[in-house]
């Protein structure tokens, strides 16, 4: 519902904005007396105001009468917060309300409270003893449960704290633990451990039209401010159905917001920590920047990788200081010093063989026990794979390759690996595609076969590795890739 208070500012140009002025737009916005009302605000946003921020605290204490309660946010500029002391960079008006003497202010180091009325100590009291900056046991948490209201007075959705009450109610995968310092009304500096912290940045915004349709907000206008009430509890009911909906309903969808392509990969992640398989990607797939592959990586919930032997030397450490886990070595076999390097990693390599002599190599590096080895088609048909392993009880695992085996003009799935003798030796797994004449397809949407293979793995609990592969290489095609593989999990 549009509510406009009887004089807006264009209305009464030239004229100071009062007290009495503004009570009457919050009450015509629909704040009552007996109110318990969070507010975020902008005293620019509002015009000129006849005794600027105390004036604007009278005028909310007026509309919610001798009943009501008015609470602000009031986080510190800089830590370590001091609640005697920390002025917050909230705003005129938060900053000027908690410095009143009336005023009950909250301990929490990161997200504190102010309030006056009846019960603000209350209702501000162990703030720092939740675990969660706003979930269970915090202010916002119990305006929320209490039926109190949130007003956003000439500030948007990306100001209101309280949207982050509904990530941590749904235990948000994105969400990280910290720890914050404050210091007690003693001096005493506390430092204590916050969970389900939200990260950077958020798209609340993007809710506001949900908050609309839902009819849990009224919008008017007091002076310059375009102004929002909203019903605290079914707010974050609304909230929350969408983020059951969908994981990532509060981030946006910016490729270029790095904020957010992480924390879409945090979810993915938690999604992945479900599956009994680890998924990784290959290095060169990806770039040679150790930078851009840990940031691609990361954007897909992805933390293992795939390298050459050249390429641990160039760029592996780095790796590993982004917290990227080597996987697997890809070098060819009868080589000591990459049978070494996969064996002091304990990963194992991955030879691909398409021909005797490769088959010969990979089997002399497994027998010298230097490494875990492994084969990967290469090309040739599936016969002469069965023919390896049949005559080698002691041959390497196979890392099943069924892009190779569809440019082979056979069926990977029905023909190779469900009705074939190939199935019991696969102990690593490429999520690639392709076509019959070897060109490279998005999994999915060639003729290898790679959704259904993924899902009868998945339906024996396969433990192994599973890479996805992008050949094309540069790291949208990784994310191209990526996002064709997240497709099809979603439709298993």
């Amino acid at each position: 519902m549009q509510i406009t208070p009887e004089r807006s500012v264009e209305e009464r140009a030239g004229v100071r904005l009062t007290r009495a002025d503004i009570a009457a737009g919050l009450r015509e916005l629909g704040l009552r007396a007996g109110d318990r009302v969070l507010v975020h605000s902008s005293l620019t946003a509002i015009g000129d105001v006849d005794g600027g921020a105390d004036a604007v605290i009278d005028a909310l204490l007026d509309a919610v009468g001798g009943d009501g309660l008015v609470a602000v946010p009031t986080f510190a500029c800089k830590p370590p917060f001091d609640r005697r002391k920390s002025a917050t960079p909230l705003g005129a008006v938060a900053d000027r309300l908690w410095r009143r003497p009336e005023a009950a202010r909250s301990l929490h180091p990161t997200h504190s409270v102010a309030a006056i009325g009846p019960g603000a100590e209350e209702f501000v009291r162990d703030h720092e003893k939740a675990p969660t900056a706003y979930g269970e046991g915090t202010p916002y948490h119990t305006l929320v449960i209490t039926g109190g209201k949130i007003l956003l007075l000439g500030v948007d959705q990306d100001r209101n704290t309280t949207l982050h009450t509904a990530e941590a109610l749904a235990g948000a995968a994105y969400l990280s633990d910290i720890q914050a310092t404050y210091v007690d009304d003693r001096g005493k500096h506390v430092t204590i451990p916050i969970t389900a912290m939200a990260g950077p940045h958020r798209d609340f915004i993007g809710l506001d039209r949900l908050f609309r349709e839902k009819g849990v907000v009224r919008i008017g206008k007091i002076g310059g401010a375009v102004c929002r009430l909203i019903e605290a509890g079914p707010m974050v009911e609304t909230a929350l159905e969408a983020l059951r909906r969908d994981p990532a309903a509060t981030l946006c969808e910016n490729p270029n917001c790095a904020d957010c392509v992480v924390q879409r990969g945090k979810i993915k992640a938690a999604r992945l920590a479900q599956e009994s398989f680890t998924l990784a990607a290959v290095a060169g797939d990806i770039s040679d920047d150790p930078g851009q592959i840990a940031r691609a990586l990361q954007g897909e919930g992805i933390s293992a990788v795939e390298l050459t032997a050249d390429e641990f030397a160039d760029i592996g450490e780095s790796l590993i200081e982004k917290r990227i886990e080597i996987a697997a070595i890809r070098a060819p076999g009868d080589n000591m010093d990459t049978e070494e390097l996969a064996d002091s990693l304990a990963v194992p390599l991955i030879v691909t063989a398409s021909a005797r002599e490769d088959f010969e190599a990979a089997l002399r590096s497994a027998q010298r026990g230097h490494a875990w080895v492994l084969i990967e088609n290469g090309g040739a048909p599936s016969e002469v794979y069965e023919e390896f392993y049949a005559g080698h009880a002691d041959a390497p695992g196979l890392a099943f390759n069924p892009a190779r085996f569809a440019a082979a003009a056979e069926k990977p799935f029905l023909g190779v690996f469900y009705r074939g003798r190939l199935r019991k030796h696969v102990e690593h797994f490429y999520i690639e595609d392709g076509d019959t004449s070897g060109n490279w397809t998005l999994p999915g949407m060639g003729n290898a076969e790679v959704k259904e293979i993924i899902s009868m793995l998945r339906c024996r609990s396969y433990a192994g590795m599973m890479t996805l592969r992008s050949p094309l290489g540069g790291v949208e095609n990784f994310r191209r890739a990526a996002a064709a593989f997240w497709r099809l999990l979603d439709n298993m």
